[in-house]
């Protein structure tokens, strides 16, 4: 049992992976819990699922592998897995706290060229755009590869002093350009500490406004050398070369609507990601 599970702060659902069901509409099975694109590869016999089970789990019996696989008729498609129902539709689930870190024990290989991503935000309803908020989001960005599981506990930056009242997380295994072979294996995902609003101070990244119905401007306190908006599914949608500037526009106009991350990389060599919602 993972050390956070003690201190009594609510949880992931299936974050260990121990749980798996049969698909609805398939000879496969699914993590409970999780929407995955594995309905793809049912469509065309023979294909290699994106989302598979693994055994024995970091922590349990099982852990949840995401592989960026090859579909003929589809092509590349990036290995994503993401809480929600997808019977229902629904994305995320309920979640009222404000947790310091987000944990997970990871295995990957990233093919050179590709990226891969773990990450869990945080959204509240806000019934005067009837749009959720961002209200903060932890991101783990993964390259190259690592054959023995490695334990990652990253903070929780906030954007906004409320609490929550969604959690979601995702897992990709190829974020920009999808390099077939690049996986994930994923298991003990938690969140550990509760941080008090006061706590949190002003992101030095903003992006405004959210939700739009095209223009963003992202802004920053040191230089941006590079943008990728990516989807859900871990599709680059946009990318822009900065160069050098504090101060980026996009224009999401073209997209269709949902919610998107905005990864930032800066001069320095620093990392940032952002959500956005095409309104």
């Amino acid at each position: 049992m993972a050390a956070w599970a003690s201190i009594g702060i609510a949880q992931i659902p299936n974050g260990g992976f121990e749980a798996w069901e049969d698909a609805p509409l398939g000879d496969y099975q699914e993590p409970t819990g999780w929407v995955t694109l594995n309905g793809l590869s049912a469509l065309v016999p023979g294909s290699p699922m994106s989302c598979e089970q693994g055994s024995p789990g970091a922590a349990g019996s099982y852990y949840a592998t995401v592989t960026t696989v090859n579909i003929t008729g589809f092509g590349l498609i990036p290995g994503v897995i993401y809480t929600g129902d997808e019977m229902t539709g629904t994305m995320g689930f309920a979640y009222s706290a404000r947790p310091n870190t987000f944990s997970a024990q990871l295995q990957y290989a990233i093919n050179p060229g590709d990226a891969g991503m773990v990450a869990a935000y945080f959204t509240k309803w806000n019934p005067v755009t009837q749009h959720s908020d961002s209200v903060g989001i932890a991101v783990v960005q993964l390259s190259g590869s690592a054959g023995a599981w490695v334990p990652y506990n990253v903070p929780v930056q906030y954007y906004l002093p409320v609490y929550p009242d969604t959690a979601h997380v995702v897992v990709v295994s190829s974020m920009n350009s999808p390099v077939a072979g690049s996986f994930v294996k994923v298991d003990d995902l938690g969140f550990d500490g509760v941080a008090a609003v006061a706590e949190q101070s002003a992101s030095a990244v903003k992006l405004y406004p959210s939700p739009t119905t095209g223009p963003v401007q992202v802004t920053a306190d040191r230089a941006i050398g590079r943008v990728s908006v990516v989807d859900l599914t871990g599709r680059t949608v946009m990318e822009h070369n900065v160069g050098a500037a504090r101060q980026v526009d996009l224009d999401m106009a073209r997209l269709q609507t949902g919610r998107y991350l905005v990864q930032l990389q800066f001069v320095d060599g620093g990392r940032q990601v952002r959500t956005v919602v095409r309104q």
